[in-house]
């Protein structure tokens, strides 16, 4: 995403399919070029109508909804540590801290949330490791997530709910497709010391991947969030009319000295040599790392993710 303008310059989902061919579902192949079937499949491409032993279709239709479907706007997944930068904005336009306190925050591994009426909850750091005494820039870099439940707990849940409001991320972005989807978030009364923690650092609620490069594009933007766009112009070849769909600036979310700083933290995570190679010749590149925590119902979906933004300004 382009973020001053809001132009969308790339956008890919997998698995694709034939656009020439759209009923025919793609067979994954195994390293000998046999048919590897997947769940609910039986390794024959075949169009909707042609059903085989254990297929049905209802199976048929599902599979192909799901692979016409195009899951940066239609679908909703955790995002995980990615969504730091944007608790971390809400930290410093409010003041609550700034990028260098020293000492500011403390990581044994884990972090124990104290429950009144449930037992208490340990939320532990990725392999539970211990960072000991933290900056914020230190945090973001390390992505701890103790750090970020005392940083959302400073903060608390309608400071948090009213930045994420901010960032686009309680509705569609206004996108011009069909089938956009939005978020699921707590209702903000139920959102209880559990919940607030989690949600700190992205977890237990979901959005689209639309929903979060636009917010993030807001930080490369000067703290300015633009609506997204995929299509920039409509020419009629009859006629020769054109329809243009311009730059559409929704609101400023944070100041631009908070956008910048957010800018420089994110330069920290690249520079650290753990995540060497998010860097880009030529250019001064931030970025954020993130892995979603799978649900229950839907243990495939412990996607990674990584952010990245040219931060030359």
């Amino acid at each position: 995403m382009k973020p001053k303008t809001g132009e969308i310059l790339a956008m890919a989902t997998y698995p694709s399919y034939n656009l020439n061919d759209p009923f025919t579902i793609p067979v994954e192949k195994n390293e000998d070029g046999t048919a590897k079937p997947k769940e609910g499949e039986t390794g024959n491409s075949q169009s909707p109508e042609t059903t085989g032993a254990g297929d049905t279709q209802v199976d048929k239709k599902t599979l192909l909804e799901n692979l016409w479907r195009d899951r940066n706007f239609s679908s909703t997944y955790e995002p995980g540590s990615t969504f730091k930068l944007i608790v971390s904005a809400a930290a410093l336009e409010e003041q609550i801290t700034t990028t260098d306190v020293p000492n500011d925050f403390h990581c044994e591994g884990y972090t124990i949330i104290e429950d009144a009426v449930e037992e208490d909850i340990k939320i532990g750091c990725a392999q539970y490791a211990v960072h000991g005494k933290q900056t914020l820039r230190e945090a973001l870099r390390n992505s701890c997530n103790a750090a970020f439940i005392q940083l959302g707990s400073r903060i608390g849940k309608e400071t948090l709910y009213k930045y994420f409001e901010g960032f686009g991320l309680f509705e569609k972005t206004g996108v011009k497709v069909a089938g956009e989807s939005s978020s699921r978030f707590h209702e903000i009364d139920k959102v209880g010391r559990v919940e607030l923690a989690v949600t700190s650092f992205g977890q237990r609620f979901e959005i689209t991947p639309l929903q979060l490069i636009t917010a993030v594009s807001t930080i490369a933007n000067d703290g300015k969030l633009v609506q997204p766009r995929i299509v920039k112009r409509v020419v009629n070849t009859d006629s020769g009319a054109v329809e243009e769909y311009n730059t559409k600036e929704v609101r400023k979310v944070i100041s631009e000295k908070t956008a910048k700083e957010l800018r420089d933290m994110m330069k920290s995570v690249v520079e650290n040599r753990e995540n060497i190679y998010g860097t880009v010749a030529g250019y001064s590149i931030g970025g954020k790392t993130g892995t979603s925590e799978p649900s229950v119902t839907r243990p495939e979906d412990r996607i990674r993710s990584f952010l990245y933004s040219n931060c030359s300004s």
